[in-house]
């Protein structure tokens, strides 16, 4: 599918003109707006509502599709588009595919577009831009247009959007009313506003009944928050801001020393936004990718249309940087290297980083590219500065790993690849000697591939066992104990038995048996990569790489960084680099530079992918072959900035589900809901915290699954210490408490201290205060700023004083993200401080307090019981046998099993069967009919052929509370009811688990 389908697509989802440049059949070239009334996909053809943009006069007409020679949707314009056509495309996609191809892909691109250009820091372009506009619209906005003023805003429109793009960003604006602007000494900050969109049929300006608050903008290229001028208790204001408008504006208006006025003057506004990355561009290359059926298999997984564990590659030999090492991190650098999607879930101090380090050099050992990213800039540092500093004898490898981003980014490496290319210069390199280094490692290689295999094995078959055992019990609640289903009878029999049989055979696996079959001799692997490394360096010389050379060597360090820019940006340049520098770091965003949106790694390693946003993630799964995720879903979700009602209204109107929601989700998350049939390994040994420390995680948010390494011994490891606050001058701070902070950090100047605060004012009056005691040993920040990190120390400053209020409480009390961070950092102490008192008061004991618990559990030295978090994560084996839905499906299966058991004959299940296939006459006037598909059908096989018994749907991710999948999900209904056909719906947040009853049902059906 061209960029044109898919503006057109945009278009009509969000009730927007296009711009286009149209080849009529006299040869002309014509410019239009066009809003799309009806499509026929067969024969391509729009009717539209045209405006002439010379003429400026509409008409209704017809166009064709593949006359367009280009289109662009013009931002801020608003069509009534026919949502009878918006139903149609959602309902019958299959016969819209000939334009849009795979429409439930698309609509997920697309709305992942534009949560990614909302989700960016506005800015004040310009004011009163159109003529008299500003008196027009205190009369009303349904007021027409003048000529002059309808031209003017057209010419604006056009202007903006023929100069949207600048290099690979995009600038848009979108024409606002002002609702509340804050005058301070930097510009402009329009706190409130409401959205105009221009009616070009009524001749109006449009505005939008709900208010957007800007919680950040941008005030002379510097961010700002909404927090400098409300305190967190008066944040809450903002929720219900037309009530507690006037009470917003007193607020504000007292902060004299950063505001000069308040403004709720109704005028017109031209806000900025500042797009650092074009995603229309980028997915184009996933959309060409299925338009070619050359999709990988991590977008497979991605779009929810992996039904299969796909197969294992060969053996590789696991190459490793020390012997520090266990089972589960072996087994997720195993399947990373073997498997084309490997989750890897890494809670604190499990060993994440020595996982993925481990991972590269490995994959480097066997010769494969690696691109390595995350969407912040830490890990990546903290991986580069490792790979970098390792060493054979005193001399430092000169690994050959890249890491790439802004200018400045890119001008350190190019400094980076001249000292590599010199020192390299100087290392004489023998072939015949890396040759036998690296057979010698490969001979244990299938060993310990075969070993991972089995422990792989012993994982995946006690979730079976732990799943055969929940349909049993739940089965035998429902049927009479003396006359129990032959299904339930197999269940318990043969399978169970079985399964249990297998986890026998396969005896224990220990980290010891693993680490015997690893090469232990860490001098010669260190001669292996020093000499390896050095050759891969050396190739710069080589006359392919010429133009690399050429930049090399230039003086003029910008113009060195434009061309390096520029040679990057070329597919056939990136493989020459890749034969240099097969390992290259780079940011989600900056991943863009690389190439163009196609495969061009044989893997993508992603860490602290739970931090990773949807959208700006797939840059760079789109560059490589396989893709290994390591992140954890019950640490720190990405920071967004769009708001609740923009991504509902975006969700809705784009029809996607909630396994995509931009804010709540991460691409950690959306992979695993998405993805049915990959493993996720989870590192549960932890090396980090003193046990009692990280007994209260463990405990609350990982289902006691961790099994502490730490070698602590220290005998006092939790403190809380109770600060009696008064009512401090300013909101979320104490000054009791950094007073105690200071004394400790005093006296304790040996050891490396962190403090974590959740509230930035807190975090500014403990930095002055260390500052003018000049005390340097402590590190203070937010969480944020601490993932990823440790201390000897962490002190957890609460700031609960006297005028903490309820609503800062209840933010705070059950955050478990937040506390999950702050509290696992601490090496061997962890200091909690709050005003008891206070914290007392403000706890209710009928709601769930995870800091109230946390605090009993710091002042009994670990011994109050701690409650378990509800979580739904495979890897922490939480058993998902309790909601309403899935009581509904294994009702429904009871029944269903029930029925279609009482003979002896064969049974076989076929997936993806079409609907027309499945039922030899139609007795249902239905479209679906002809071009739906059922997930999986069970069919009873006789002498004279097969007859469907049975349909199993998986609801997959278009699968929303939208009247229109459930228009088609009706449908379904109505042809199996009227067919007589039992159909069983399974929603898509239990794929996991149904992927297991769906191999248990293959099995008793090839059994039977």
């Amino acid at each position: 599918m061209n960029t044109i389908a898919r503006e057109i697509f945009k278009a009509i989802h969000e009730n927007k003109w296009l711009s286009i440049e149209y080849h009529n059949k006299n040869g002309m070239d014509t410019r239009y707006w066009i809003g799309i009334h009806s499509i026929d996909p067969i024969t391509r053809r729009l009717v539209v509502d045209g405006m002439h943009l010379g003429q400026y006069s509409l008409a209704r007409f017809n166009i064709f599709v593949d006359s367009i020679t280009s289109a662009l949707v013009i931002e801020g314009s608003y069509y009534e588009t026919d949502q009878g056509l918006i139903r149609d495309i959602q309902k019958y996609p299959d016969k819209y595919q000939p334009l849009f191809c795979n429409v439930a892909n698309l609509k997920i691109l697309s709305y992942l577009e534009m949560c990614n250009r909302l989700d960016s820091t506005p800015y004040t372009r310009d004011i009163a831009l159109i003529k008299y506009l500003d008196q027009d619209i205190l009369k009303g906005v349904d007021k027409f247009l003048s000529d002059e003023q309808f031209r003017n805003i057209v010419r604006n429109f056009q202007y903006d959007s023929e100069h949207a793009q600048k290099d690979s960003g995009i600038k848009l604006k979108q024409l606002v009313m002002n609702v509340l602007s804050i005058h301070t000494q930097r510009g402009l900050y329009v706190l409130a506003y409401r959205r105009l969109s221009l009616d070009v049929k009524k001749r109006i300006l449009r505005q939008d009944d709900e208010i957007t608050i800007c919680t950040e903008f941008t005030l002379d290229g510097t961010k700002e928050s909404i927090r400098k001028y409300l305190d967190a208790d008066d944040y809450e204001l903002l929720d219900d801001f037309n009530k507690n408008q006037e009470r917003i504006k007193d607020i504000i208006s007292h902060k004299s020393q950063y505001v000069m006025a308040v403004d709720d003057m109704p005028y017109i506004i031209g806000i900025g936004r500042d797009i650092a990355l074009d995603l229309h561009s980028e997915y184009q290359g996933i959309i060409k990718m299925f338009d070619e059926g050359k999709q990988t298999i991590p977008l497979k997984a991605f779009f929810g249309e992996l039904t299969a564990r796909p197969r294992r590659s060969g053996a590789v030999p696991i190459i490793l940087q020390d012997q520090r090492v266990n089972l589960d991190q072996l087994l997720a650098i195993n399947n990373a290297m073997q498997y084309p999607v490997a989750y890897i879930q890494g809670p604190p101090g499990t060993g994440k980083t020595s996982t993925i380090i481990n991972t590269i050099i490995t994959a480097f050992f066997n010769e494969r590219t690696v691109l390595f990213s995350s969407y912040n800039n830490h890990p990546l540092e903290s991986v580069f500065k490792k790979l970098t500093q390792m060493k054979y004898h005193e001399s430092v490898i000169p690994f050959p790993v890249l890491r790439i981003g802004n200018q400045n980014v890119m001008k350190q490496a190019l400094r980076y690849m001249k000292t590599l290319r010199q020192k390299a210069a100087e290392i004489e390199v023998v072939q015949s000697t890396l040759e036998k280094n690296k057979k010698e490692r490969t001979e244990n290689a299938k060993k310990l591939s075969d070993l991972l295999k089995k422990y792989d094995e012993l994982v995946d078959l006690r979730e079976r066992q732990e799943t055969l055992h929940c349909l049993i019990d739940y089965e035998q609640k429902e049927a009479n104990d003396m006359h129990l289903l032959p299904f339930v009878e197999n269940l318990g029999s043969h399978q169970l038995r079985n399964v249990e049989r297998m986890i026998k055979s396969r005896g224990s696996i220990t980290n010891k048996d693993a680490l015997n079959l690893l090469e232990h001799n860490a001098d010669e692997l260190g001669k292996y990569l020093y000499y390896t490394s050095a050759s891969y360096i050396k190739r710069i010389e080589d006359e392919r790489h010429t133009e690399l050379r050429n930049i090399l060597e230039m003086s003029n360090e910008e113009r060195q960084c434009e061309e390096f820019v520029r040679f990057l940006k070329k597919k056939e340049n990136i493989k020459k680099l890749q034969e240099i520098f097969p390992v290259i770091i780079s940011t989600c965003i900056s991943a863009h530079r690389i190439g163009v949106p196609e495969p061009v790694f044989n893997m993508v390693i992603m860490d602290e992918a739970s931090q990773c946003n949807t959208a700006i993630s797939l840059v760079t799964i789109i560059r490589g072959e396989k893709l290994m995720l390591v992140g954890d879903p019950q640490q720190l979700n990405p920071v967004v900035l769009i708001s609740e009602r923009d991504n509902e209204k975006l969700r809705r109107k784009y029809g996607v589900s909630e396994e995509y929601d931009y804010r709540k989700g991460s691409v950690y998350k959306t992979y695993l809901a998405c993805d049915p049939v990959s493993d996720e390994v989870l590192l549960h040994e932890h090396y980090r915290c003193n046990e009692r420390i990280i007994g209260f995680n463990n405990k609350k948010y990982y289902n006691s699954k961790l099994e502490v390494k730490s070698q602590s011994k220290e005998p006092e490891p939790l403190i809380f210490v109770d600060v009696k606050s008064g009512n401090s001058a300013k909101k979320n701070t104490s000054v009791e408490e950094a007073g105690h902070i200071l004394k400790y950090a005093e006296l304790h100047k040996d050891q490396s201290i962190g403090v974590i605060t959740p509230f930035v004012n807190q975090k500014d009056l403990l930095e002055r205060k260390l500052k003018e005691n000049d005390l340097h040993n402590v590190t203070v920040g937010t969480v944020h700023s601490f993932q990823g990190d440790e201390k000897d120390v962490i002190l957890f400053s609460t700031a609960i004083s006297g005028n903490t209020q309820r609503t800062t409480y209840g933010w705070l009390k059950d955050n478990k993200e937040l506390l999950n961070v702050a509290t696992s950092r601490a090496k061997d102490k962890l200091i909690v401080l709050a005003d008891l008192d206070k914290v007392n008061e403000l706890h209710q004991q009928t709601d769930a307090d995870d800091l109230f618990e946390l605090i009993q559990y710091v002042r009994s030295n670990g011994r109050t019981e701690v409650t378990q978090k509800e979580i739904m994560s495979r890897a922490l084996g939480i058993k998902p046998f309790s909601t309403a839905t899935e009581e509904a499906f294994l009702q429904s299966l009871t029944t269903a099993m029930s029925n279609i058991m009482q003979t002896r004959n064969r049974y076989v299940i076929h997936k993806e069967v079409p609907i027309a296939q499945a039922f030899r006459d139609n007795t249902v006037k239905s479209h679906l009919f002809y071009s739906g598909r059922f997930d999986f059908v069970i069919y009873e096989a006789t002498d004279t052929g097969e007859y469907p018994l049975l349909v199993i749907e998986l609801d997959g991710k278009e699968h929303l509370e939208d009247e229109v999948v459930k228009c088609r999900d009706r449908e379904k209904e109505e042809i199996c009811r009227k067919h007589n056909m039992q159909l069983i719906r399974v929603e898509s947040s239990y794929a996991r688990r149904y992927s297991h009853i769906k191999e248990i049902l293959e099995r008793y059906f090839s059994r039977a």
